[in-house]
């Protein structure tokens, strides 16, 4: 790729922020050129560990776009709330990438989705895993046919933190842990306090990378979940476990678990996260345990058999490899700034960001309802 650099600005300045800020410095063709958060010790830490003193600080993002020239916009504030500065600096002109997931409601989806259509701006979900070099031999696999007809798909993101950040202070940027406010600080609920009474939301990592294999999206969505209070941390109004079932526009059948407050054991290499593939002729399926090794099952021996899948990017370099997410992190920060250099196709565009929300935000109205089934709206129609 030629060296040509593009200007960047990141708004929210938290700790996963500050890790992919280190990627965009690093890329050739990304230039920081500002830092926004509304807390000013966040935006100060963040400006010394960039290093760049020509860079620009604020604590308002309008005084921000408005004061400095920029091609693109990462966006990584609470993600229930960032569709709407999204939209409006898409508006502005601005490429925009944001975390995940994309949006919290159906109406913030279609606004996602209008914008970039009217706009015609690069919009980019920061979804990573999607990039894992097994999903990717398994996404080739599905191309060439080798599972015959996928029937059913599993992602499960069981990710238990004993000191979950539920507290913010709005002031400092200090995160808190515990069901309540400590005491004497002057503190606000985060986004995972809020959302994670339904753990069913944040679904990006799993629909994602399922997706992207067959190539599909969601048109039905039912859901149940334990009752909307831990059992495992007393006091905290989560619902440990949702499992969702859907149904996809090509017929294939998912099972999608989460679950963010009860323990969990770890899975091989990428932690929280587990996936399977079913088809009439072949079966794939991720490592069940930190001791276990991914398996394919094919139809023409009757067996199964252990396989070396990898979720790096095997012929990537050292670096990359080490980006993060089992070398994942990379991968958005490059082809966010080829789709803007290149005028290309962005390969988690607005449509592919919505269709992973839009089921998930269902999934949870569907759980509130007793498991009713649902209907996910087709947003590229």
């Amino acid at each position: 790729m030629e060296h040509k650099k593009l200007r960047l600005g990141i708004v929210g300045l938290g700790h996963r922020a500050i890790h992919l800020m280190k990627l965009y410095k690093a890329h050739p063709n990304w230039t920081i050129v500002a830092l926004c958060d509304k807390a000013k010790p966040l935006v100060e830490s963040a400006a010394a560990i960039l290093g760049q003193p020509d860079v620009k600080c604020f604590t308002s993002y309008n005084q921000m776009v408005a004061s400095v020239p920029m091609d693109a916009l990462f966006i990584a504030i609470d993600p229930n709330i960032q569709a709407e500065m999204a939209c409006d600096a898409m508006k502005r002109g601005l490429h925009v990438t944001t975390e995940v997931p994309a949006a919290y409601t159906i109406a913030q989806c279609r606004e996602l989705v209008d914008t970039v259509e009217k706009t015609g701006v690069k919009y980019q979900l920061c979804e990573q895993t999607r990039y894992w070099g097994f999903i990717q031999q398994w996404r080739a696999m599905a191309q060439r046919g080798d599972f015959g007809k996928i029937l059913f798909m599993e992602g499960e993101y069981l990710h238990y933190e004993k000191y979950w950040n539920f507290w913010v202070d709005p002031a400092s940027g200090e995160l808190f842990s515990g069901a309540k406010p400590p005491v004497g600080r002057n503190t606000v609920p985060t986004w995972r306090n809020t959302t994670f009474n339904h753990p069913i939301y944040y679904l990006p990592h799993e629909l994602s990378p399922l997706l992207s294999i067959i190539d599909d999206r969601v048109t039905k969505v039912s859901c149940m979940g334990t009752r909307p209070e831990s059992y495992h941390t007393e006091g905290l109004p989560a619902r440990d476990m949702e499992v969702a079932l859907m149904h996809t526009a090509k017929d294939t059948v998912m099972r999608l678990a989460v679950g963010f407050t009860s323990p969990h054991a770890p899975r091989s290499k990428i932690a929280a996260h587990w996936y399977q593939v079913m088809g009439t002729e072949c079966t794939v399926e991720w490592a069940r345990t930190n001791k276990d090794k991914p398996k394919m099952w094919s139809a023409t021996d009757g067996q199964w058999q252990d396989m070396d899948w990898s979720p790096e990017v095997r012929e990537s370099d050292e670096f990359i490899k080490t980006s993060g997410h089992g070398g994942a992190d990379w991968w958005p920060v490059d082809s966010f700034a080829k789709a803007i250099l290149y005028d290309a196709p962005v390969p988690m565009d607005v449509y592919k960001a919505v269709e992973t929300a839009a089921p998930a935000i269902l999934a949870a109205e569907s759980s509130e309802k007793g498991g009713i089934m649902l209907e996910v709206p087709d947003f590229r129609s």
